[in-house]
Order: C-alpha cells, then structure tokens, then sequence
C-alpha cells in the first residue's frame, strides 16, 4: 500500500492509475515537445532566417526607418523565442537524465537535432532525426555502423583521434555529413562522456544542430561581400564610403591610388584630408544639411572638385555622391573620377583651337574672337581699331637656303619682335606661313599708326642669327582701320589683304593703308580676269607687229609680235594690266601657248610673199619658259607652222634668265639645239648678275626704253647706254634699242653701235596686213634677215 500525499494510503488499484495518469501525461508531454519540434520550429526558423537576411540588406537595402524596426523586432523576437524552445527542449533531454530509459530514449526519439550515442565510434543509438539527417530509413539500420563513415572526406581529419577527444571541445565542432541518398548536410556537433547503467564502459553522447541553411546563407552574405569587394578593388572608378561624421569607413585601391595612399592608410580618417580648405568647408555643411533635413543639393549629382593628394599635390576630381542608412545608421558613397587626363586633353583641344603650333602665339581664331570685341567695343565708345597684315617679303628663299627648320626660327623671331613693339597696346597673331595679323585695339596716346607699322617693319628688318649667320628679312604691311575706311569685319580683313598685296606691288618693305581706290582696283583685276578666261575661247585676242628696223639702212629686218585684247565687256584692256593678271591665275600658259602657233604661222606666211623671211620675236613668261615641256612645244610650233627656226626669237626677260640659272643655262642650250635665236629683254630693269651673262647662250640684248627715252641729252643716261653697247659687244651679241621716238636717239644709238632698233619713229605695232604693207610699199629700204 502506498501512502498519498494527503497522508493516505492508496491501493494497489491506485497506483496503478497514477501510474497510467502518468504515462498519459509523458505521452503527452511527449506529444507536445513533437509537435513543438517538428511543426514550430522549421517556420519559425524560417522567419528569423528570412528577417535576418533583410536586416543584412541581402536582399537589397530597406530605406524606410520603421519597416527596418519590424525587421528588428521580428528577428528579436524570433530568436527569444527559439531560444525559450531550445531551453525547454534542453531541459526535457538533459536535466531528466536520472529518468528511466523509456523516459530518456523518449526524449531522445523527440529532438528535432541529432542524438546518437556511440560505442568506440560505432553507433549504438540514433534518434530518427538523426536518420532523416542521414538519409537512412529506419532507424535500426544505422546501428552498428561506424559514424565517420557519414563524415565528409575533408572533415575526416577533425575526428581522426575518435570521437571521444570531442568531449573536451568547450565549442561546437563544424561537420559536414553526407548523405546516404546524396547531397551533403552542415551541422555544428557537440560531444557528452555517456555511462548507460546496463552496459560497463564510457559512450559519447553526439549531439548534432542541422546548421545548413544557416551556413546557405551566411556563404551568400559572404559571396555577396566578396563579390561587392571584387567589384569595389577592380572598379576604375575611386569608392569612398564615410559616415555622417564624415569619417572614411571604406575605400577601394583606385580611390586609394587617386590620392596616393597606401592600402588602408585611410580607414578612420576624416575624408577633410583629401580635399582643400574650401571645398572641405562646403562638404561639411552639405553633410550637416542632410542629416538634418534630408535635403541635399549634391546627392545623385556631379560636381568638378579639387582633390588633395598625400603629397600635397591638387588633382581635379569629378565626383557623385549618394546616402543609404545601414543598421540605423546613415552613410555617403562617393564616386570619384579622375579627371586630370580629361582636362589635359581639353587644354590641349584648347590650345589646338586658340595657339599657333609653331610660334605658340595666338592663332586665326582668337584673331576673329579679338577683332570682333575690339569693334563692338569701338562702337560703344566711338573709337578705332586698327588691323595689319603682315607679310613677310621673299620667305620662301629662306627656307631653300637653309632649310625650314632655320626658316620656323625666323618666324618664331619675327613674331617675338613684332609682339615687343606691339606690347600691350594690341595683340600679334600668326596666321601660318610667313603671314601675321596685328590687331591695335589700344594705341597709346598720340601715337600715329603710321608710326607703328614702321616700326614693326623695322624691327623685322634687323639681322636674324641663325646657326652662326645673319639672315636678312623684310615685311610688308597692309593697314585697314575701323570704322574710318572698313564698316565691318569682313571689310576690315578684306582691305588689310587688298592694301598688303599693293604694299608688295610696291616693293619689299613697304606699308600701304587702305584707300578706296585698292578696291576699285581689286574689282578691276576680277573681271579681268573673269574675262580672260573666255576672252582666248571666244576670239577676242590678237596679235599686232611692232617692226623692227636695221639702223644702218633703215630697212624692216623683222617685228616683234605683241598681244592685244579687245574685250567685249572691258573694251581694249592694256597688256600691263591683263598679262600678270593672266600669269597669277595660271591662265598665260594657254595663252602662250596660242601667241607662239599664232606668230610662227603668221611669220611663215610671210615667206610666201617676200624673198626672204623676216625674225619674228616672241616673249614669254617666266610661267610659260618654266613649263616641262615647253621646248617639246616650241618644236611642235615649228614644225606645224613651217616656220625656219632662225626666224624665231625667243624673247625672255632678265629676272626669268637668273631665277634657278642652271636649269634655265640648260633649257636654252636645248632651245638652241633647235636653231632659234634667244634675246634678253628689258636689260638692265632687274637685277642679274653680270657674272650670269656670260654663262647664258644669248643672241641678242635688248636696250629697255627706260635708258632711250632721255637719250641723248642726260648724261647719266647716255653713260650707262654706252656701258651696256659697251659690254654687249665684248659678248659678241647682237643689240636691239627699244622705245627709238626721235632721230637724235636713232642716230646716237646707231653711232654707239646698236644694230636694230624699235619704236615709234619708224612705226607703232600693226596688224599682219599692215606689216606685209608697210615691207611691200618700199617705205624703207627691203632687206631680208641675214
């Protein structure tokens, strides 16, 4: 009989209740703790993992302040809550261990973790979420197998000394188990000395938490990390992430480079130190603004700032700056771009665009940016601008001479000269070439233009050192002046250029200022040369015969053809005036061409009615007598015409003879070859060498009408008359005077030894009929060339 609390004895009937009462309620203590296993505890751990993720921000960042204080909560909660389980569970499993075996292998067949005991690492007890763990069915058939033979082969070595020494462990064992059907199962293992009353011996108790998912998604935080730092330690781009405070929490290696920092040497530092004064300043109170009212006039946007390396040394940064809150705490992310390469390329672009690769002086286009200012600014205060073109007279043989590397000195020079007489008064640009502009937009008080070009021609004309040697240089210069004689841009660069090409009609160091009547002109050349382009098409060139007279019998030896243009639209257009307008547009040798077939064959004709042909004399041009082929033409002319290559004389100026002399010394001796006569015109105008003339195969030297015209009253006239006879005939060459227009100058000249003469005293040019008139009339006695 047993004696009952209240002091009663109770039947053995009565036990026998009790007992089954108890048993009830093991069973359904039993119950309870299953279904608080298996149907609570995998959602709730879900939703702590779920809510976990979300306050690590894997799944993105959670802006809104309160939906991150659910999350908190949710996770707090959670946890407790597993935590109150676990406990209940513990002390279920653990704190019974007195119980008897029923109990204890009740409690064991419950827990939702691994229970197994193990006898010398073979497994005598495993509960079934143990089995499940394993992927073996029923549970039985675990007994009797070795436990590492569920162990992963890279986590063998952890229990190579058995499972016993796990009991000494103060911390969880991380294992991997595989599982008999495949796949692979984390667990964090814990290790109890066992004693079971029936059996003699120690046991390992093995206790196993099932931490798959947990460590599924710690390697996904850690892969994202990882990847978020790859990306951060390759991007290009500088990453700065600081703190409300300003403080640097991360920097990535291009950021780190940027400022010249080694790896970490930022971490904790305020980001003030990587920028000047100023804009640490702004910086701050952005900040301050943000976290005070949300508001910020930098974020999502990109700035130009200046950057401060390590060194000292400032670098322009280009940098866009974002926030985002972490763990309740607000963050910046800055992303900086170096932009020092971009702003070399656009000084370089800018320089490109405004400097003169050459001189480094201004160019052509800040020459327009200026020229315009300075008018607007003449207009607002009725003042003047005055604009140059400076051109530098005969470059070219500077550089032939000694090379263009010598010639860019030069120019270089020449533009640091004019720049030093212009001084602050205006601005000197190089246009390329041997071609400057001169804007005066500021003349000093009292100071004529005048002056200033003269002096700016001047300071050209001094010697120039270059390699050891004096190079001597001129310059001329057209002036336009605003508003007094140009009325807009265009006219003030237009009449520079008009009053420098008269500058240089002039002569070589000489200055013009722009009137009127260069425009006139300008208009004048245009359409003649409008007309010449149709004028040989339309047939309105010919060709009239000056003749040429033996002064000792005055008899006609010959004529000398000349062109004539009768111009529907211009009338008669003298030949000084559409002759170097006809060899500037490349149209003379055309031209040339048709006065040379033209003569030839009017000179063969000639023959068919007088005994005896007459010379015909033809000039050209330097454009013309430069051509490849101009003897394979001359030929041609010949043989077409049938004309005797005796009565052909070539007539070439003195200037063209002395241009490149050894090409021109072989040409002749070709033309030669062919049997015409060569004769220098207009001798003494230019500026041959004496020492050439002996060299050039010459027939004939023509006396210019500039030495006849004061025959033979002036002295100096009739000394130099007699020193070219003179030296004509030591030559052995045959003299022609030209401009004969009295017979005081026939007879001087026939007395000093001229042999043939021209001019208006025998007859002014005439056509092809009045020539053959003037030999068939017996006007003067008829002689046929020798």
């Amino acid at each position: 009989m047993v004696e009952d609390r209240t002091g009663t004895s109770a039947t053995g009937g009565d036990v026998k209740v009790l007992e089954d009462k108890l048993e009830a309620a093991n069973k359904a203590v039993a119950s309870v703790l299953e279904t608080l296993s298996h149907d609570l505890r995998t959602p709730l751990n879900t939703i702590i993992g779920f809510a976990d993720m979300m306050d690590q921000a894997i799944l993105g960042p959670v802006e809104n302040s309160q939906y991150r204080s659910y999350v908190e909560d949710i996770c707090r909660e959670g946890r407790s809550m597993l935590d109150i389980l676990n406990d209940l569970l513990d002390r279920q499993r653990f704190e019974s261990m007195e119980r008897s075996d029923k109990d204890f292998r009740h409690m064991i067949e419950l827990a939702p973790d691994l229970i197994s005991v193990c006898r010398d690492g073979v497994i005598h007890l495993i509960n079934p979420a143990g089995a499940n763990m394993l992927g073996v069915w029923p549970v039985e058939t675990l007994v009797g197998r070795r436990f590492e033979e569920f162990v992963n082969a890279d986590c063998q070595p952890l229990i190579a000394d058995g499972l016993e020494p796990l009991t000494e462990r103060a911390t969880r064992l991380p294992l991997t188990l595989c599982r008999a059907g495949g796949g692979e199962v984390d667990i964090e293992l814990a290790a109890l000395d066992y004693q079971s009353e029936d059996e003699s011996g120690g046991a390992v108790m093995l206790m196993g938490r099932d931490v798959t998912e947990r460590n599924r998604a710690l390697r996904e935080v850690a892969a994202r990390e990882d990847h978020i730092r790859k990306i951060m330690d390759t991007v290009v781009e500088g990453i700065i992430t600081i703190d409300q405070n300003s403080i640097i929490e991360t920097i990535n290696p291009a950021a780190e480079k940027i400022f010249g920092y080694e790896a970490g040497e930022l971490i904790g530092s305020h980001v003030g130190v990587l920028m000047g004064d100023n804009d640490r300043r702004l910086h701050d109170a952005h900040v301050a603004r943000y976290v005070k009212t949300g508001q910020s006039q930098i974020l999502g946007q990109s700035r130009e700032v200046t950057g401060i390396r390590k060194d000292g040394a400032q670098v322009p940064l280009v940098l866009s700056i974002s926030g985002f809150v972490a763990q309740g705490r607000q963050f910046f992310i800055g992303a900086i771009h170096d932009d020092t390469e971009r702003k070399r390329a656009e000084r370089q672009l800018w320089e490109l665009a405004t400097q003169d690769p050459l001189t480094k002086m201004p160019n052509r286009n800040v020459r327009n940016e200026r020229l315009d200012a300075a008018v607007a600014a003449a207009d607002t205060d009725q003042g003047e601008v005055t604009f140059m073109f400076v051109d530098l007279d005969n470059f070219k043989k500077i550089n032939d001479a000694l090379g263009y590397t010598a010639g860019d000195e030069v120019i270089r020079e020449a533009g640091s000269r004019m720049e030093m007489v212009i001084g602050n008064c205006g601005l000197v640009v190089h246009l390329g070439g041997d071609e400057f502009s001169i804007i005066v937009d500021h003349p000093p008080d009292g100071v004529e233009m005048e002056t200033i070009a003269k002096e700016v021609l001047a300071a050209v004309a001094r010697p120039f050192m270059v390699d050891g040697k004096e190079v001597f240089i001129t310059a001329s210069i057209g002036v336009s002046i605003y508003p007094n004689n140009s009325k807009s841009v265009p006219e003030i660069l237009k009449h520079a250029d008009l009053a420098v090409h008269e500058a240089k009609r002039r002569g070589t160091g000489e200055q013009c200022f722009y009137t009127s009547m260069l425009s006139d002109k300008a208009e004048r050349r245009m359409e003649i040369e409008r007309g010449l382009r149709l004028a040989l098409h339309n047939g309105e060139f010919h060709l009239v015969y000056q003749p040429k007279i033996d002064l000792e019998d005055r008899s006609i030896c010959g004529a000398e053809a000349l062109l004539r243009w009768n111009s529907p639209s211009l009338g008669f257009v003298p030949p000084d005036e559409f002759i170097p307008v006809a060899e500037e547009s490349g149209l003379i040798g055309e031209i040339g061409r048709w006065v040379l077939i033209t003569a030839c064959e009017t000179a063969a004709s000639w023959a068919e009615f007088f005994e005896r042909p007459y010379h015909i004399g033809v000039n050209f041009s330097a454009a013309q007598f430069h051509e490849p082929d101009i003897v394979e033409w001359v030929a041609i002319c010949l043989e077409s015409s049938g004309l005797d290559p005796k009565c052909l004389d070539m007539e070439l100026t003195e200037s063209m003879l002395v241009d490149n002399p050894d090409h021109t010394i072989g040409v002749l001796r070709t033309l030669k070859d062919l049997g015409v006569s060569v004769s220098m015109d207009d001798f003494g105008t230019g500026y041959s060498s004496l020492s050439y003339l002996t060299r050039f195969p010459l027939d004939t030297l023509k006396v210019d009408r500039a030495f006849v015209t004061n025959l033979p009253e002036d002295r100096d006239a009739v000394a130099i008359a007699r020193a070219i006879v003179s030296m004509a005939q030591n030559l052995d060459l045959h003299i022609v005077a030209e401009g004969i227009e009295t017979e005081n100058q026939s007879g001087f000249l026939h007395a000093l030894g001229c042999h043939v003469g021209q001019g208006y005293l025998f007859s002014k040019p005439v056509s092809d009929e009045e020539f053959q008139t003037l030999i068939g009339g017996n006007i003067v006695a008829l002689h046929a060339c020798e």
